[in-house]
């Protein structure tokens, strides 16, 4: 048979593909965006219903619809630059209709290297056998994808019967594969409920959404008896003409990255130096306790305390001995306080506590303990021992309070009346925080 990447003319092209047994052409390429139909066999006219006599020479913009020359032309140009034999499956509307084909492209070189001619043959496959290799496909880049996802993953279809699931899904939920081959969902449900801290919560909702095929989940906790934290996403899989398919879901592992939040959380509300509460979080709590405190009609006092002197000790010691000053005293505090208190630092030397169903004479008891034992405690090192005092104002709530902030700016007067007093004291003195508040009872 003649060079088939020489032979220049149509008829001759046409009996050299004519001992092929499969449908055959070939393409000229004329440019990097023009390729002509050369030729094409018998058993290619028989198969797509177009005549040799007519096609040959002629360009695929002018045999083919732009949509499938643009499809077409992208296949061709690929062997070109490739310079590799190309396999594809494609789809042709043709004078018969539409057809299936797998085709495979041989290029065919000048002197200089460069691709000139094609020759393709194509084999013709039947809608079905498409669709089969098709699902092939797609199953085969599903099962990549499962096996790749970070989310367990589990499919059930509308009767509940397991479907697929991936490798991470059998990872987090510690469940056997032989519990999944069964493919009954129930059954896999209640293998996995011992591993949860609300099994019973879990399977309701669960079971709620096998009722509503239209709801979706998005961002559900779920808390494992193991402390891990998953996050679980869930949506209905419903075919072309709405009928329900069944259901998808995702689990991810979110435990590291929940651990994360909360300790930012925590820091966020957390004093660097002292470990204790900061000032924004002593203000949630004590607006919730001051709502509680109006809702339930109960006692609320709050107490400020500020550490005498303490630039002095900075001054004289340095910022160091300062911060250790600041620690130490919060470990005198912290014991004689309750678990429902709220202890924390305002800023620089100051402290708050809140104290809940507490009443002016019980706080005042508290502040004048906390006096004494910040005054008779050794502060500093071995080297260099010193003493510290402490002035502390207090305020209880009272009917006409418009709001916490108006609580703790009267305790803070309270304790610039206590540093003009002369410090190392408690105000008030007695049971009554002055003589506005005693009218304010009458």
């Amino acid at each position: 048979m003649k060079d088939i990447s020489k032979n220049r003319k149509p008829d001759e092209l046409r009996q050299m593909l004519d001992y092929l047994g499969v449908a055959a052409f070939v393409i000229d390429v004329a440019s990097a965006g023009e390729f002509r139909l050369a030729a094409i066999n018998a058993r290619h006219e028989q198969l797509t219903g177009m005549k040799h006599s007519v096609v040959a020479g002629r360009s695929v913009d002018e045999l083919l619809s732009p949509d499938m020359a643009v499809e077409v032309k992208s296949r061709y140009r690929g062997c070109v630059e490739s310079k590799v034999v190309t396999t594809y499956r494609e789809s042709l509307d043709l004078p018969i209709g539409k057809t299936f084909w797998q085709t495979s492209l041989v290029p065919f070189f000048d002197e200089a290297g460069n691709v000139i001619r094609l020759l393709g043959t194509a084999n013709e496959i039947s809608a079905q056998v498409n669709l089969e290799l098709e699902a092939r496909y797609q199953s085969t880049v599903m099962s990549a994808y499962l096996d790749e996802s970070l989310d367990g993953i589990v499919v059930v279809d509308a009767q509940n019967r397991i479907k697929t699931w991936n490798r991470r899904f059998l990872e987090i939920w510690d469940i056997s594969e032989e519990v999944m081959n069964a493919r009954d969902g129930h059954a896999a449900l209640h293998a996995v409920v011992d591993q949860l801290q609300d099994p019973s919560g879990f399977v309701e909702k669960v079971m709620e959404l096998y009722v509503d095929l239209d709801k979706e989940e998005h961002g559900v906790r779920v808390d494992m008896k193991d402390g891990r934290v998953l996050e679980r996403h869930s949506r209905g899989l419903h075919g072309p003409e709405g009928d329900y398919w069944g259901r998808i879901w995702f689990y991810r592992d979110v435990t590291e990255s929940h651990r994360m939040t909360e300790e930012l959380r925590r820091m966020s509300k957390t004093d660097a130096l002292t470990g204790i509460a900061n000032r924004r979080a002593v203000m949630e709590a004590l607006e919730k306790e001051f709502g509680r405190a109006r809702r339930l009609d109960h006692s609320l006092s709050v107490l400020i305390a500020d550490l005498d002197h303490f630039k002095q000790i900075n001054d004289r010691y340095g910022h160091a001995t300062g911060d250790a000053v600041l620690k130490e005293f919060v470990q005198i505090v912290t014991p004689e306080i309750r678990v429902s208190d709220h202890f924390a630092r305002l800023g620089g030397e100051e402290f708050v506590i809140v104290l809940p169903e507490t009443g002016l004479g019980p706080a005042r008891q508290l502040a004048e303990r906390l006096c004494q034992a910040v005054a008779f405690h050794a502060f500093g090192g071995p080297q260099a021992q010193f003493q510290v005092t402490v002035s502390i104002g207090i305020a209880t709530i009272r009917d006409h309070d418009p709001s916490p902030e108006g609580l703790l700016g009267r305790a803070d007067r309270r304790l610039y009346a206590a540093k003009s007093e002369g410090r190392n004291r408690v105000h008030p003195k007695g049971d009554i925080e002055d003589y506005g508040s005693l009218l304010s009872r009458q």
